[in-house]
């Protein structure tokens, strides 16, 4: 019972930065992203590697497996999967900031066995903008920049105080 209370407060005064706008921007544009989703994730990720090419490194999974081949791994589908996952969690949570932000500590404390840096989330998130702009094309404003960047830098502030975490 204490936890729930307690986890009650801890999250009784959270809410996304954005507008109602913005998350109209989010929604929609999500609808493209959504129909192609397994391989924004898995474009995420190779960006990722190929601006980070230590990162690769940072993933038990496929740390060992050459880059040129990493493409075609089931490792990183299933990495990119969960990853998108989360994304979604997002989209479908932007009216339910409080549980949406319990999600994303946890999510945090499931990484610090990896040793998750914010510079890392930083990195993917510039690898997911970058994804997106060439998905969407002319539905890529500068709003909707604002809007997807406003909610990553939610999911990755809520994610590091789950990093940081006793």
């Amino acid at each position: 019972m204490g936890c729930s209370s307690s986890l009650s407060q801890k999250h009784a005064h959270v809410s996304l930065p954005l507008s109602e706008t913005q998350k109209s921007l989010v929604r929609e544009t999500w609808e493209t992203i959504e129909q192609h989703k397994n391989a924004v994730g898995k474009k995420t990720f190779l960006r990722f590697f190929d601006l980070n090419p230590d990162n690769q490194k940072l993933f038990p999974e496929f740390k060992d497996v050459d880059p040129a081949e990493l493409e075609n791994t089931t490792a990183l589908y299933g990495h990119a999967k969960r990853v998108m996952k989360a994304v979604e969690n997002a989209v479908s949570s932007l009216d339910d900031a409080f549980s949406f932000a319990a999600y994303l500590e946890e999510l945090g404390r499931r990484h610090k066995a990896r040793a998750l840096k914010p510079s890392y989330l930083d990195a993917m998130q510039d690898a997911l903008m970058n994804t997106l702009k060439d998905l969407l094309k002319s539905q890529w404003t500068k709003e909707t920049e604002e809007a997807w960047n406003n909610l990553f830098r939610f999911i990755s502030t809520t994610m590091i105080k789950g990093l940081q975490s006793q």
